[in-house]
């Protein structure tokens, strides 16, 4: 059997464009009967711009939509999975970031003052994955392909224009990695788009591995 993924939601916890918490959001995709979402909230300078305190209480900040969306996710038998959607300062393209645990973000402070090249050596050293998100939407471009392990190539938010056919045109000539994802924001957003994966993932690391030996499984748009 398979089973229906999110790998890019938002909760209104972090991300200040939510308008869901993360508990609410886990219930509503448990009622669509999907196996699992990734929160992916938005990692960028002006989050930790407004957080006060030690670097492990604004990490723990960032958290706090996770974190209640896991726990109403062990209640339920939701997966809830962690990720970032990343932009670096000054730039406008948004990278999700899979593969990544409270550990390591304590490791590597602010990792939206690095550019692709550094950030991209993190990648690397700790095997991590990264997939541009709505990478032809107006205003963004696609990043260095040494960067990226895959783009999303279905970006179901219905306030923008993420020219998704342009997306998954240049994600097969490329032979990335591709997502359909919902990009949750709003109880419109929701369940929008999937991955239907073979077996069950539990972490952000074992969603990593999957991806890798299973690069195309986008399974749900409407």
């Amino acid at each position: 059997m398979s089973l229906l993924y999110d790998c890019h939601v938002h909760t209104s916890e972090t991300s200040f464009c939510g308008k869901i918490a993360g508990a609410e959001m886990v219930e509503l995709y448990y009622q669509a009967n999907y196996t699992g979402i990734v929160i992916t909230d938005h990692y960028f300078d002006e989050f930790f711009e407004r957080q006060e305190g030690t670097w492990e209480e604004q990490v723990d900040a960032y958290l706090q939509g996770y974190q209640q969306a896991l726990q109403r996710g062990q209640e339920l038998g939701v997966e809830v999975l962690l990720g970032l959607e990343l932009r670096f300062a000054g730039t406008s393209n948004d990278y999700l970031v899979y593969g990544v645990d409270r550990e390591f973000l304590l490791h590597h402070p602010r990792l939206d003052q690095l550019d692709a090249w550094l950030f991209g050596k993190l990648v690397r050293e700790h095997d991590l994955l990264v997939v541009q998100a709505h990478p032809f939407r107006p205003g963004m471009e696609v990043g260095p392909l040494e960067f990226l392990d895959g783009v999303e190539v279905y970006n179901g938010n219905p306030r923008h224009d993420s020219r998704n056919d342009l997306a998954l045109r240049y994600g097969q000539e490329h032979g990335l990695i591709q997502l359909a994802c919902s990009d949750a924001h709003q109880y419109t957003d929701v369940a929008r788009g999937a991955l239907k994966l073979p077996y069950r993932v539990s972490t952000s690391r074992e969603l990593v591995d999957l991806l890798r030996s299973h690069p195309v499984l986008p399974a749900k748009v409407t």
